[in-house]
């Protein structure tokens, strides 16, 4: 089973994903672990802009755009991400993991969002807008695809109404009742 989670800034989806690791047993890698599984790898050059979500300039995107209808102009970090984990279970956090692994018949992919002013007491407003708009870009870049467009996930829902607990709590309800283990 892989589990994929998506997020707005401040939606607690570390919390979520380290319960959710820890109620299967499985890894959870954030960036971080990812990052650090592609330098052992000795893949980490091909790798760091995906890494490092840096902001997309939309010119570029455009024009690097142009006559690609049929996929990911940059698909060479996410086959990259795609092999690293293979078929292991495991939890990760954003990387377009919902993308990558779409074709895994045991995928969970969720996307956790909030209302801007619940996530704004966590953090200042200004970096929860930013770092969802680096989001969209960065999304839009890899996949071509709308981030957070809900029919691209199994689940979504306000985890930050909901609570770490619960919302882990759904999403193994959501894991049981579709039969994967």
């Amino acid at each position: 089973m892989i589990i994929t989670i998506a997020r707005q800034y401040g939606c607690g989806a570390l919390a979520i994903g380290k319960m959710l690791g820890a109620a299967y047993g499985i890894p959870f890698y954030t960036r971080k672990g990812l990052l650090e599984m592609a330098r052992a790898e000795g893949v980490l050059e091909e790798m760091d802009d995906f890494f490092e979500e840096r902001p997309v300039d939309e010119l570029l995107f455009a024009i690097s755009a142009l006559g690609h209808s049929e996929g990911p102009v940059h698909s060479r970090a996410l086959d990259i991400l795609s092999d690293m984990i293979g078929q292991r279970n495991c939890i990760i956090i954003g990387r377009c993991g919902n993308y990558i692994f779409r074709r895994r018949a045991d995928l969970v992919s969720v996307f956790l969002k909030g209302r801007e002013d619940e996530r704004v007491r966590a953090v200042a407003a200004e970096i929860v807008r930013d770092m969802d708009d680096s989001r969209v870009r960065y999304h839009r870049y890899y996949t071509h695809l709308q981030w957070g467009n809900s029919s691209d996930y199994d689940l979504c829902f306000d985890s930050v109404r909901l609570g770490a607990e619960r919302s882990v709590a759904l999403i193994r309800q959501y894991i049981e009742g579709i039969g994967i283990k």
